[in-house]
């Protein structure tokens, strides 16, 4: 198990019983937790994909629903994704579109409210989680905001833990280091 595994098994477990599941952005780090009858990964790049994934496609995130059809998927998993992105509410309405009717986007997102960055951004440093690939993070009633803007539903946020020693461990939602959140397309 990984460093982040307590966050990737929460983030599968919100996938259970989904039949067709997209996992965005998932080269670096692939869920092995993910069990579901289809899972394909999409990504910039296309490294072979591990034996719980039924395939893998190199494409960019942003021009959702391809290389797919339009309501094509039952689940989107996209962990750690969102932050670095520079139009957001752009590649949420595409997700929309990618998934079927009732299906559900669940993704996690570094929380701007946990202790770290908090603690981090009183003294400005630049020396810890703040990757030049991070665009911006998003306080959690915002991205409720954003997942609303872009058409979901049901908009629910969970923890995804909080870095210690011994990896990512529970912690309340509000000072969580990664938000999850779980919404829905209309039936």
């Amino acid at each position: 198990m990984s460093f982040e595994g307590y966050r990737i098994r929460k983030l599968a477990h919100l996938c259970e019983g989904k039949g067709r599941v997209l996992d965005l952005g998932w080269a670096q780090q692939p869920n092995p937790y993910l069990h579901n009858p289809e899972v394909i990964g999409l990504d910039l790049e296309r490294p072979e994909p591990p034996a719980n994934y039924t395939g893998a496609f190199e494409g960019d995130v942003m021009n959702l629903p391809h290389p797919f059809e339009p309501e094509s998927f039952d689940a989107i998993h996209a962990g750690e994704l969102l932050e670095h992105l520079e139009d957001p509410i752009r590649f949420l309405r595409n997700s929309l579109d990618t998934l079927k009717r009732g299906g559900i986007l669940v993704l996690s997102t570094p929380n701007p409210n946990s202790p770290w960055e908090r603690l981090l951004t009183l003294t400005l440093s630049r020396r810890f989680f703040y990757t030049r690939h991070h665009v911006c993070l998003y306080p959690q009633r915002w991205l409720i905001r954003m997942l609303e803007r872009a058409g979901f539903t049901d908009v629910r946020l969970l923890s995804g833990g909080i870095q210690s020693p011994f990896g990512l461990v529970p912690f309340p939602r509000p000072w969580c280091y990664q938000t999850i959140a779980i919404a829905k397309k209309r039936e």
